[in-house]
Parts: C-alpha cells; sequence; structure tokens
C-alpha cells in the first residue's frame, strides 16, 4: 500500500493484526496490539531530541530525560507529520496507548498518548542468546514484538529484517526507547545490518513512524 506525503508516495505495510491476552493489560502499551501499520522506509530525516537544559545540566548531544513524551520528534510526529497524511488516512486513525522506557536520570516507564508514534526496542527485537533488548529497554516486558518481525523471526542475534532505507540506501532509523543506563542516548535501528544501537539524540536518522487503525 502506498501513502503520499508532501507529494512523494512511500510504502505502508500491515505490522500487525493479531491482540493477545496481555494486550488486555492495564499497564501495556497498545502499539503492538490490533491493527498496525507501519511505513517501511525512512520518510524523513530528523533529530529525535536536539540539545537541552535539565535541572541546570547542559546536554552537549542531547538528552534522554523524560524520555519519548518529551522529544521533539513526538511532537513533529503528532502534529506536522499527522497533518501531511491523507485526510481520510487521518480520519481513522485512532488514539493509541503508548508505554516508553526511560533513561539514567528518570525511575519510570512514560505513558504518552499519540495518534503516530515510533516503535520500541520490543516492538522490533526479541531477546537474543548474545544479547537481549530488555537489558537496555526499561518498558520490554509493557509490550510485545509487532506480527511482521515474530514471523521474520528477528532477535537481536537475527536482525537483517529490521533494515529501512531512505532515498534506496539503508539508513539508520530512530526507535523510541530512551537507553537505559545514561542520560544522553535513544535506541537505533543501524543501517550496517541492522541491529540495535544507541546514539545522541541530536543526531539525524530516520522518522519511520507507525499508527493503529479503528
Amino acid at each position: 500500500m502506498k501513502i503520499t506525503v508532501d507529494g512523494t508516495n512511500y510504502t505502508v505495510r500491515l505490522a500487525n493484526n493479531s491482540t493477545p491476552s496481555e494486550c488486555s493489560g492495564t499497564n501495556f502499551s497498545q502499539t503492538a496490539c490490533g491493527f498496525v501499520v507501519e511505513f517501511t522506509e525512512v520518510v524523513f530525516k530528523r533529530n529525535i531530541n536536539p540539545l537541552g537544559t535539565h535541572n541546570g545540566t547542559q546536554f552537549k548531544y542531547g538528552w534522554n530525560v523524560d524520555g519519548w513524551p518529551a522529544t521533539e520528534m513526538r511532537t513533529y510526529a503528532n502534529d506536522d507529520f499527522f497533518n501531511k497524511l491523507p485526510s481520510d488516512l487521518q480520519k481513522v486513525i485512532i488514539d493509541t496507548n503508548v508505554i516508553s522506557g526511560h533513561g539514567k536520570k528518570d525511575t519510570n516507564n512514560f505513558t504518552s498518548t499519540d495518534k503516530i508514534y515510533l516503535l520500541s526496542g520490543h516492538e522490533v527485537y526479541e531477546d537474543g542468546a548474545s544479547n537481549k533488548v530488555s537489558e537496555y529497554d526499561t518498558a520490554y516486558n509493557n509490550t510485545r514484538q509487532l506480527d511482521y518481525y515474530e514471523n521474520l523471526e528477528v532477535t537481536t542475534n537475527n536482525y537483517s529484517g529490521a533494515i529501512k532505507q531512505y532515498n534506496s540506501s539503508n539508513n539508520w532509523w530512530w526507535l523510541r526507547t530512551a537507553f537505559t543506563y545514561i542520560d544522553d542516548s535513544f535506541l537505533a535501528v543501524v543501517k550496517t545490518g541492522g541491529y540495535s544501537n544507541t546514539n545522541y539524540p541530536k543526531m539525524t536518522f530516520g522518522l519511520a513512524p507507525a499508527f493503529r487503525i479503528g
């Protein structure tokens, strides 16, 4: 399926169509439950959160304090980007309860209500034998892997199915997960191979969002 954004056609796929019992949990993200549509490629390249100051601390490379809900990427995705979508599509995109992991300076996961969101670490990767996304995604148990990535058996040790492109070249793309061990990084998918890694929020990587239809 194609969606036109700013005059360019982009491919989207049905990334999830199941609603297992865990989706009914009161502290479970709805981002991988029900009818989830995902852009198969990078639409735009942006930073997830630029330079900033928190409690007097200057973050040279950006920050993950206050997590996904406080990022400029979330604001852009749910305002400017949403308004670029075809009007008939906007009408069927539903509000989604989004739970996201936190970084070092925070102690609790974050909850937001979004129409457009980035995927989390667990929604793409299951833990592999020698590398566990659950070690750096504090909301790992608050969501599930999307059907699409589960069918491809994508793990932190088998990750080529996570590769996305921008202008026909492999490209880094952002996840919404704050890296738990430090205060200036988010998770992202690396263009070389598709494995997950961390990087500074000021970096200009891909926006490859998802949304739910209802």
